[in-house]
């Protein structure tokens, strides 16, 4: 597999697809430090970080997922190294990156898992204490909502940008529950919030949304039958724009550099450096992932193809063809349209 200069043992054998993402560790010899056999929730924790561009990367780690935890566990130790190469000299000294785990705190032992945000050589270290557990209820829902309600009420920003915002990236592949279980507040995150009664889960996702600029990485779905459910609940509460499914999920960290870079106005050395170090159909899937993608700090739509001269945004018509070299700004909506293929 390319990519950043990286191999990682991957397989699509029935074998080892069908394996838990804790079985697949094993077997592979995962370099994950195996925490306490009761992984503790952040109970009464509370994240805190002055960088002016945080990043949240949170992973679902349930047995659907497979062996992608492993795989992209193992390749975000190259993320902040990369990043760094596309961000603006005045933030690079202000990025910092906290990891969150997904489960179900209806039936795992470790559904809420997050690190400190950090930079440098320490994020390797916050990534390896992360525990793959490989559960999850079975139910084509696993409590996404329980992470949203962390970092929405429990994670201060203290200096954070209008422009870039901070940007808050979740990977799964199904969807969350309805509403926020007080009595999983009270185990999992904090004693002293006191709820009186459960949350709906899409007020929790607005608030998360009022702090963060939300995505979602999906990998379809094992079920078909439960496939179109599951897309509708992210892009009813993200927004179509901030649901991306990845086709290959072994790009999954290749897209996230690419969200990166787009919000940070650094798309055009991602593509340079992207289309040096990965074949063309890797470089393709990644613009695929990312057709549509918006820079909203300069007004720029990053897309795969322009279709009958319209603009994508609003319908309007365009005079010419956005090339990357030679964008084209939309005179109806004031897009700059960079067509990225």
């Amino acid at each position: 597999m390319g990519g950043y200069g990286s191999d990682y043992d991957t397989s699509t054998d029935d074998a080892v697809v069908k394996k838990s993402a804790r079985s697949y560790n094993v077997d592979k010899g995962r370099k994950y430090e195996e925490p306490k056999k009761v992984f503790p929730s952040p109970v009464n924790k509370v994240l805190i970080t002055k960088a002016k561009f945080p990043l949240v990367i949170a992973v679902d780690v349930t047995g659907s997922m497979r062996e992608f935890p492993a795989i992209i566990f193992e390749k975000l130790c190259i993320l902040y190294n990369e990043v760094m190469l596309f961000l603006p000299e005045p933030l690079k000294e202000s990025f910092e990156i906290s990891f969150a785990a997904i489960g179900d705190a209806y039936s795992d032992q470790a559904p809420v898992q997050v690190t400190d945000f950090a930079a440098g050589k320490e994020l390797d270290q916050n990534i390896k204490s992360l525990y793959p557990e490989g559960g999850g209820g079975g139910q084509a829902r696993e409590t996404y909502e329980l992470i949203a309600y962390f970092y929405a009420r429990h994670c201060n920003l203290v200096n954070p940008l209008e422009h870039p915002r901070p940007l808050f990236i979740f990977v799964g592949d199904e969807g969350f529950y309805a509403k926020v279980n007080r009595e999983h507040v009270r185990q999992h995150v904090s004693t002293e919030d006191k709820l009186k009664s459960d949350l709906i889960s899409e007020d929790v996702f607005v608030a998360l949304k009022q702090k963060f600029n939300v995505y979602m990485l999906r990998i379809l779905y094992g079920n078909p039958d439960d496939e179109k459910d599951i897309d509708a609940k992210w892009r009813k509460v993200l927004g179509d724009k901030h649901v991306i499914i990845m086709q290959d999920p072994k790009r999954i960290v290749d897209t996230i550099i690419g969200i990166v870079a787009t919000v940070v106005d650094g798309f055009d050395a991602f593509k340079q450096r992207i289309e040096v170090r990965q074949t063309p159909e890797q470089v393709a899937q990644v613009y695929s992932s990312l057709d549509g993608i918006e820079d909203e700090s300069t007004l720029k739509k990053y897309v795969m193809a322009i279709q009958a001269l319209e603009c994508p945004k609003c319908g309007a018509r365009l005079k010419e063809v956005p090339d990357f070299a030679m964008p084209v700004k939309c005179e109806a909506c004031g897009y700059l349209l960079v067509r990225i293929n």
